[in-house]
């Protein structure tokens, strides 16, 4: 190990806490010191698991294993790397008790056989030891500590020679201190008495560096999702020769053996016979991409940068009253544990977990050996990474200081927040001049509320951000362009581009219902018709080209002009636009999205990393904002608006009878391409008649007052209507709305050009609101720092439309 790091040491300039927390999507979902239990994962790694879940559903697993298999053997080679050692000798196997348990099951333990455990030991390994003791009577003998809280040398030694012992065994750091134990002087000790030693790394690796031969141990387990950084459900086993060669798993798998005879077998000549043949390939991928990162930050730079960030945290929390630092002098690493008097720890957890403080507590019986001799319950135990920054330790420590304050009788309850400090919880007012609140702070802001903007709201709470959600009218207003009964979903598209958007979106759909337990979408298949001479006619995955005669067996209602052709999407339907805003802020809200409605914003600025949002009476500070301001986008979006046409749509109901063949048993949700503009509806259903509107309109200013439909604009609706739609009647009730175009009608999703801090999602071309869920978690995925490639052919920076749709 390296020298240790003084507190006041600050961290290497090597690492770059920027990037990393750049490629850690989870750091904008609070303040995250829980590496010790399972740390954020980078974006690669992700996309590594992802990318092989979608090998296997195109290839199947197999194919998919055979052609990652380069890949999948690499993984080896990094983790020897990583451990000094060989790579045929390391077992790649899903988790680090699963690795314990074949290691020590192979030693063939027996009655008698001494094993020499550390204090150290984690739960698990320690209640499969007096299992064996119990049940096969192997004798424990758990070493004592020294003044320092690591295991005691000597006594080591004394207990070596004392008789024969069949293993030697410690947690190089424990679940429940930062202690860092002697691991070189115990493996050494261990080997000049010829005694195995297993050494439990999966604290340790990923922040400290761990040399098999330097430490002297022969059998070592470890995790992936500590801090490996890599997917739960990883884990390895590593074992050294010569004593690799004399164990044998207790139950050997095809993975691990060859049956060469109907009573006998061979065994791998190397560390996968541990190993068993079913595998969660993809996240061993993942555990790959994980060790590829370490590799590339370096162990050493690793572990000097959060031994210091540790250091100086313990060094903060002893310092507050009412605070105690539980870790033993010979801590290091980066792992501190803490009580606050008058607190049991998980009360703390709980309250700093409202504060988007995030640790865990740990109880007594994860660590009898180790907590009982120190009279310890519970403790807190924070763990920081390499994403770990300035304001996540001072968020820490400043809500640590609340909790305690408010546990000593300072006036407040135990479960009360402090009163609001300079470094409030985002959520918070931050104290402005003579202590009056100033500006809020969030992780995100959306600004309108339409499909899309509920739909953003929604993803952002339920991935844990802080976000408030603002609109300019009261929520289900019928100002914008989301409003009404209906809208329709397709598959049927002019270019490829659409395609995988399309499928997200339906499988968005399916969720959405699931989640909201509503019905949102009927599917009633669809009809789309367009003049034979059309340069771009719609096509898409499951659809179809047919003529007029087939078209009317489908669709009796609908007839089809001379010299048009149609496509048929049987898995078309009709959305309900209002039960869907509703379930989706309902969502929201339960997720713990604040919304303020009537709130209209007056402006916005970049403000270093984040933005400042105003409205009437106040400023708010976010770490993203999404603009989802319809109509509105030009006046929140300067920049966009020569992109933008607003247009005034009218939409009618005619009288029809729903039992008849323009109701549902003899039509579904159509469009036709006239030379009025392109005619779309549904069929007549909850006494409302036939639904139908032209998409074409006088361009429109959204601040302006919106008249009704005249009697020309329905005049002209009514002749296109009888053109196709034979035996529908008068226009019943008529409303408008507005369409935000663009000259392509393709959609601006994406980064604001020259301001990354912004995202907006607009000019949905009238056909964008079968896309709101999927645009919702799209735009999540951004502000969480996740890469959507896929969005490319949307991105609001792309080169002046050509007309291509």
């Amino acid at each position: 190990m390296s020298a240790p790091v003084t507190a006041t040491s600050p961290p290497p300039t090597a690492l770059d806490v920027a990037a990393e927390r750049a490629r850690t999507p989870g750091c904008a979902t609070g303040h995250h010191f829980n590496a010790a239990g399972a740390a954020l994962l980078a974006t690669d790694t992700v996309e590594a698991v992802i990318g092989h879940l979608r090998a296997e559903s195109l290839h199947g697993g197999y194919e998919a294993a055979k052609l990652a298999a380069d890949d999948l053997t690499a993984v080896y080679a990094r983790t020897a790397a990583l451990l000094g050692v060989q790579a045929d000798e390391v077992a790649l196997v899903e988790s680090a008790t699963a690795g314990w348990q074949r290691a020590v099951a192979a030693l063939r333990l027996r009655p008698g056989d001494r094993v020499l455990a550390a204090r150290s030991s984690y739960v698990s390994s320690a209640l499969h030891l007096l299992a064996a003791e119990r049940e096969t009577g192997v004798r424990v003998e758990v070493l004592p500590n020294g003044p320092d809280g690591a295991t005691e040398l000597e006594a080591l030694e004394q207990a070596l020679r004392a008789g024969p012992a069949a293993l030697v065994t410690a947690a190089h750091v424990p679940t429940s201190s930062g202690l860092v134990e002697p691991a070189a002087g115990i493996g050494a000790l261990a080997g000049a008495h010829g005694v195995p030693f297993l050494l439990d790394a999966t604290q340790s690796l990923g922040q400290l560096p761990v040399d098999m031969a330097a430490l002297g141990c022969d059998l070592l387990i470890g995790t992936g999702r500590k801090f490996l950084r890599a997917p739960r459900g990883t884990g390895l086993l590593a074992v050294r020769r010569p004593l690799l060669e004399t164990l044998a798993p207790q139950a050997p798998d095809v993975r691990g053996a060859r049956w060469t005879a109907e009573r006998s077998w061979e065994l791998h000549p190397d560390a996968r016979r541990f190993e068993l043949w079913e595998a969660a390939h993809a996240l061993r991928l993942g555990l790959g991409s994980a060790l590829d990162d370490l590799h590339a930050l370096g162990p050493g730079t690793v572990y000097t940068h959060l031994a210091a960030l540790a250091a100086a945290l313990r060094e903060r929390l002893g310092a507050l009253p009412g605070v105690r630092v539980t870790d033993p002098p010979a801590a290091g690493g980066a792992i501190v544990t803490f009580v606050v008097d008058g607190l049991d720890a998980s009360e703390v957890q709980r309250q700093l977990a409202k504060r988007r403080v995030h640790l865990v507590a740990v109880p007594a019986d994860h660590g009898r050996w180790d907590m009982d001799p120190r009279g310890l319950t519970q403790v807190v135990r924070a763990s920081v990474h390499v994403y770990t920054n300035d304001a996540d330790l001072e968020a820490l420590v400043e809500a640590v200081a609340e909790i305690a304050s408010g546990a000593h009788g300072t006036g407040q309850a135990a479960s009360a927040p402090a009163p609001v400090s300079a470094a409030a919880p985002a959520g918070s007012p931050a104290p402005g001049p003579a202590g009056r609140p100033a500006v809020r702070r969030h992780d995100a802001v959306v600004v309108g509320l339409g499909v899309h903007g509920s739909a953003a709201l929604r993803q952002l709470a339920e991935r844990g951000l802080d976000v408030l959600g603002l609109d300019q009218f009261a929520v289900g207003h019928d100002l914008g362009s989301s409003h009404g009964a209906t809208r329709m979903i397709r598959r049927a598209y002019p270019h490829p581009d659409w395609d995988g958007l399309v499928d997200t979106a339906y499988r968005a759909w399916a969720e959405l219902e699931e989640a909201s337990r509503t019905r949102l979408v009927e599917v009633t298949g669809g009809l789309y018709a367009a003049p034979d001479i059309r340069s771009d006619p719609l096509r898409g995955p499951g659809c179809r080209e047919v003529g007029p005669e087939e078209a009317a067996r489908i669709f009796p209602g609908l007839r089809l002009p001379e010299g048009f052709t149609a496509v048929h999407d049987p898995a078309a339907g009709i959305i309900d636009a209002r039960a869907t805003l509703r379930a989706q802020l309902a969502l929201a809200e339960r997720a713990g999205a604040r919304i303020a409605d009537r709130t209209p914003v007056t402006g916005w600025r970049p403000d270093g990393d984040g933005v400042v949002i105003r409205t009437a009476d106040s400023e708010v500070r976010a770490r993203r904002l999404v603009l989802c301001a319809g109509p509105w986008t030009s006046y929140q979006v300067p920049s966009l608006a020569s992109h933008l046409t607003v247009t005034r749509i009218v939409n009618a109901y005619f009288a029809a009878d729903s039992r008849g063949p323009l109701g549902p048993g003899g039509l579904g949700s159509f469009s036709v391409d006239l030379p009025e503009g392109l005619l779309y509806g549904f069929p007549a259903a909850d006494g409302r008649g036939l639904k139908a509107g032209l998409d074409s309109g006088p361009a429109w200013d959204p601040q302006a007052a919106r008249p009704p439909a005249t009697d020309d604009e329905l005049a002209l609706l009514a002749s296109a209507v009888a053109r196709v739609l034979p035996g529908a009647g008068p226009v019943t009730e008529s409303l408008t709305c507005l369409y935000t175009m663009t000259a392509d009608r393709r959609f601006l999703v994406g980064e604001v050009p020259g301001v990354p801090q912004a995202l907006v999602a607009s000019a949905c071309s009238g056909h964008g609101f079968k896309f709101g869920p999927a645009i919702g978690a799209a735009l999540a995925d951004l502000v969480c720092g996740l890469p959507r490639p896929d969005l490319g052919f949307l991105s609001p920076a792309r080169p002046a439309p050509g007309g291509a749709r």
